[in-house]
């Protein structure tokens, strides 16, 4: 857990720090900071919104570590070695590598790139009245209850690998409980003695209302066949056993009422909108441009499957924090070290 901490810590440091790096020069330090200065690393000062920055960008269920005064400080001096180490990385002459330019190159394009699909996605997109109707009206088999039966259950079971003697006794068992029934017996009783399904035996084999699918297709076959109250069926098998059931109720399928799915509809237009916002700005920015593609060259670049971390960053969590690679192989037992 105290690693998982460190690592979000880190990876909040070095998200907030990324952030002031792609928000121009000055930004790092010295006068050009505006805020409460919280400490000064030589002259670059650390301020109360950079302190805030990086907290934020923690889990709230890991940021109440942080509450008292030496959680702050533990933050504060985080932020401080992250400081000291990009001043020497300066003293180095490091934010010339081209290395390091090529990366906030391409986090700088992906910062701009999120900028415009922002601004798409947070533009208006209106949804009138009539569009809601209209869809309403042209997908009713989308806002339909689900047909049900209400059925009581009588459930002999038969193990997944059970021998013919084990299903035909079983069987056997089964339709002794229906001749039981059918001969006048009580079907509480009945259920009592012969049930196997402990999740209903105790209330007189009752069933929550069941919908298509959610017992299987010759469970389906029988109960939705049945229209009778009280009506009994003959002994049927499924995935579970051999059943009994008896009919009591069914609730046809009927369309939902237009108010019950209204904002359903409207979040679901206002998707669609959207996606084809994002596809009609995309074809318009490729019809501006002159984009080819060579494939020949694509199907000569080659893909490394390997579990590495991201490229450039350091690992995190000591010597374990990664497993060993795929094509290390496992010596034999009374080979091992």
């Amino acid at each position: 857990m105290w690693k998982r901490t460190l690592l979000i810590l880190a990876l909040a440091v070095v998200a907030a720090l990324i952030v002031v790096a792609c928000s121009g020069p000055g930004a790092t330090g010295g006068s050009a900071k505006t805020g409460k200065t919280l400490a000064m690393v030589g002259n670059s000062k650390i301020t109360v919104d950079d302190f805030e920055s990086v907290l934020q960008r923690v889990p709230p269920f890991n940021r109440r570590r942080y509450a008292t005064k030496k959680g702050k400080l533990e933050l504060l001096n985080k932020l401080i070695e992250e400081e000291l180490f990009y001043q020497e990385a300066l003293r180095r002459g490091m934010d010339n590598d081209s290395d390091f330019t090529n990366r906030m190159e391409q986090i700088r394009r992906g910062i701009l790139s999120s900028m415009v699909k922002k601004e798409l996605y947070d533009a208006d997109i209106e949804i009138t009245e009539d569009e809601v109707k209209q869809y309403y009206e042209d997908n009713p088999d989308q806002f339909q209850t689900p047909e049900t039966v209400k059925v009581k259950l009588i459930l002999v079971r038969v193990k997944r690998n059970a021998t013919p003697e084990e299903e035909a006794k079983a069987k056997a068992k089964a339709e002794e409980a229906l001749k039981k029934l059918k001969a006048g017996a009580s079907w509480d009783a009945i259920v009592e003695q012969y049930s196997e399904d402990r999740g209903t035996k105790k209330k007189g084999g009752l069933l929550p209302k069941v919908r298509k699918g959610m017992r299987g297709d010759e469970f389906d076959r029988v109960a939705f066949g049945m229209s009778t109250p009280n009506e009994i069926s003959e002994v049927f098998r499924d995935r579970r056993g051999f059943n009994i059931i008896q009919f009591l109720e069914k609730t046809e399928a009927k369309l939902k009422d237009f108010d019950d799915v209204k904002r359903t509809i409207e979040r679901r237009l206002k998707q669609e909108k959207l996606k084809n916002r994002m596809e009609t700005t995309l074809e318009n920015l490729r019809s501006k441009a002159t984009v080819t593609i060579e494939e020949d060259v694509l199907d000569g670049v080659q893909v490394d499957t390997g579990q590495g971390g991201m490229p450039g960053m350091p690992q995190m969590g000591g010597e374990n924090a990664n497993p060993p690679a795929a094509t290390e192989q496992k010596k034999p037992e009374g080979e091992q070290q």
